[in-house]
């Protein structure tokens, strides 16, 4: 029982970590509830998208994580020649980010001369840190309509290629944690 509470308190607190950020916009007269099936947008993604983003193996990624959470919800992927309720399109791109933090001075160890006399050197403390923060657009357009009627966006800071995987899953999870939005009263 103790180790058990020891791995249920780990795993909390690491999830706590996370730095995604989302934002969800809709459409409050949207039919949420005839949306049952949906396709992915077939068009591309063009240059102004980052690199990774334009990455099959990426993409690929970013499909699959939105594709289990929307089959969690009960809705359908189908083709898109077989008539979908729903367009989905997913964006992302990257910026890289400089943040310069000044602590002030410190004074270092070393004793100098000079001519005022003996004393130490202050010297200033300055932490550069570089950065990238990756974005994820998740757009929902009505089939039929063509109107956006949904959208998310997750934000995080892209700390390493290894947890890429993760941190998409993440996004996915928390984008769509509360679709569809509740009914407006």
């Amino acid at each position: 029982m103790r180790s058990t509470w020891w791995l249920l308190a780990a795993a909390t607190a690491l999830a706590g970590c996370s730095t995604v950020k989302v934002r969800t916009e809709y459409n409050p007269q949207a039919p949420f509830g005839d949306y049952k099936t949906y396709a992915w947008n077939p068009t591309p993604p063009g240059p102004d998208q980052t690199a990774p983003a334009r990455n099959p193996a990426v993409r690929e990624m970013i499909y699959s994580a939105i594709d289990r959470e929307l089959a969690a919800k009960g809705l359908v992927k189908v083709a898109i020649d077989a008539n979908p309720s729903f367009i989905v399109t997913a964006l992302g791109w990257a910026e890289r980010q400089v943040e310069v933090s000044n602590y002030g001075y410190a004074y270092s160890g070393s004793y100098v001369y000079g001519p005022y006399g003996p004393g130490y050197v202050a010297t200033p403390v300055v932490e550069v840190r570089d950065y990238r923060v990756g974005t994820l657009v998740l757009d929902f357009s009505d089939a039929q309509t063509k109107k956006l009627f949904w959208r998310g966006t997750a934000t995080d800071t892209i700390q390493d290629v290894s947890t890429l995987r993760a941190s998409i899953d993440d996004a996915a999870r928390k984008l769509l944690a509360d679709y569809p939005p509740p009914k407006p009263k």
